[in-house]
Parts: C-alpha cells; structure tokens; sequence
C-alpha cells in the first residue's frame, strides 16, 4: 500500500511537471500585441507598410494593432492613459505631454514634408494685406502647421492679429474652404490634395518653402513597453526602418495608401509626389529646429531632446 502511495505521487509530481512545462511553452510562443494609435492621414502610412512587413514575416515576435482614432485628443488620451503603446501623432502634442510628466519617447519620424498651406482659389500670397483678418484652420494648436502658418505671417510682414486660427479635423478643412467659411488652412495628406482636387482651393506654400523638412509627425512609445519588452519592440522599429525605405517607392506607396484609405487614387498619387519617407531617424538638428520655434511662440517649454527622444531603436534597427 505504501509502495502504491508513493508510485502515484511521483507519478503526480511527472504529470504535474509536464503541465508546467507545456504552460512554459505555451507562454513563450504567446506574441506581444503592440498597439499604436494613428490618424487617417498619408503621414500615418508608414505604420500600414509595417503591419504589411509584420504580417509577411514567418514566426514573428509580435503583432501590430493598428487603433485608428478620429481627432487628436482621443488619441493623446489613450496614449497617456496607457490604453494604447504608442502612437504616430503631431511631434508638438507629444512634447506637450513629455513636458506635461507622460512617460514617453519620440523613436522615430512618421515621414519627411508633405505638409501644404491651401488658400482660397484665385488668391496669391499678394492678396494678404494687414487690412483684414485671415481664417485659417489647422488641426491643432500644439502643430507644425501652427508653425508655419505663422512663419509664413511674419515672413508676408503682416501683424500678429491677422491671421487667427481654428482647431478643425482635417477631414472637414476642404469643405470649408469650399463653403468660404475659412481663409485657407494647414494639414497633412491627403487633405491638400483633396482640396485641389475639389477644386474649392489651390496650395499657396509647400511646408518646404517655409521651414525646409520642419518635422511634422513622429512615433512614439511608451516607456513600460520599451523597458518590459526590449527585444519584441526592436523588431518593431526594424520593420517599421525597413518600411520606411520600401515607401520611397512612389507606387508601393500609392498601393499601401489605397488599401486603408478611402481616397481617390489620383489623391493618394498627388499625397505620395508630396510626401516623403526613407531615413526617419529623428536627428538632433531637426527636432532643435522645431524646439526652438515652440519656444519663439510661447506654446509651452518644450523638453530637450535628450529627455525626449530615444535614437537607439531606430538606429539598431
């Protein structure tokens, strides 16, 4: 009878072995779900061209859910919330938050340009005098388009009250350019494009002639999933760096832009001939450049960039 009592505890202790060692291995094939919340914007296709790079990779690490949001506020809510893991949102509303105690980091760029500033159609930059009041919508006030709108202002010499400005989603810009309700406005693509193809408007200045490359959108995470999830977290940065190079190609741009964006083609292919993607490493130089107008215009203190950005990811990647 003891020799029977013992024979089923070791027995008991092999199977209850073999169960944890399956638990074991079952854990260790489980895939970290990176959640990453964006726009419909162009500016946000780089995180589609990843997803696509993810999806076609054998015994990937991880998966990427892409969370589409419909204004900024919701989106910056979840990320500081912690509902989402990171984001690609406006780099100004990231520094506000970083200045604000968020714990996150800017990792990468989401693109290079591809910011315009439409006008009425008709008018030229000759017809902005200091003798009446502008309207011009933007998405947001912590944005570059805030930014270069008001370079633009200052470099037509006109006075500050001349321009004021309107928070819209961008979705609604061209339309109300079109019902003459505002002056023009400053957004990401595909919005610009749609404008002229609507033909309400036309592109007064590309963002390029008035800030060269000024940085625009950025990714980033928040640092409990950097710091818990080292390794899955580079293999997201590295495709998200092999995404950005396979967006240089104008038509697999178009391609990935058609599939999750309900646009006409001819403007995706009009946002893509604006939009540019390749090296999106956040460089000291570039992001100062955007720190140091932030500061100009008194939106906040921004954070410094050391604080900010983690370079390391993308740089491994």
């Amino acid at each position: 009878m003891k020799k029977f009592i013992l024979l089923t505890f070791i027995f008991l202790i092999i199977l209850s072995g073999c169960h944890l060692n399956t638990q074991e291995k079952a854990t260790s094939h489980t895939k970290q779900t990176i959640k990453i919340g964006y726009l419909p914007i162009t500016h946000s296709a780089n995180l589609m061209m990843t997803q696509e790079i993810q999806q076609n990779v054998d015994n990937a690490k991880y998966n990427l859910k892409l969370v589409r949001f419909n204004n900024w506020p919701d989106l910056m809510d979840a990320l500081n919330s912690g509902k989402i893991d990171g984001a690609s949102t406006l780099i100004e509303l990231a520094m506000k938050s970083k200045q604000k105690g968020s714990d996150i980091k800017a990792v990468a760029l989401g693109h290079h340009e591809g910011n315009v500033v439409m006008g009425e159609k008709g008018k030229t930059l000759s017809d902005f005098h200091d003798h009446e009041t502008y309207h011009f919508a933007i998405p947001h006030r912590y944005s570059t388009h805030y930014l270069l709108l008001d370079e633009m202002r200052q470099k037509l010499q006109l006075s500050s009250d001349t321009f004021s400005y309107h928070e819209m989603p961008p979705a609604e810009m061209p339309a109300a350019l079109n019902e003459g309700s505002i002056s023009g406005y400053s957004v990401a693509e595909p919005f610009g494009a749609l404008g002229e193809k609507l033909g309400s408007g036309h592109t007064l200045l590309h963002g390029s002639d008035i800030i060269p490359d000024a940085y625009c959108c950025v990714l980033v995470l928040r640092n409990d999933l950097i710091s818990q999830h080292q390794t899955v977290v580079q293999d997201f940065i590295s495709d998200y760096k092999k995404a950005g190079f396979q967006m240089t190609d104008k038509e697999k741009s178009i391609e990935i832009m058609d599939k999750n964006y309900k646009q006409d083609k001819k403007v995706l292919s009009q946002s893509a001939e604006w939009t540019s993607y390749g090296n999106l490493a956040i460089d000291e130089k570039g992001y100062n450049k955007i720190k140091k107008l932030v500061d100009e215009k008194k939106l906040f203190k921004a954070p410094n960039y050391k604080d900010f950005v983690d370079p390391t990811l993308y740089k491994e990647g």
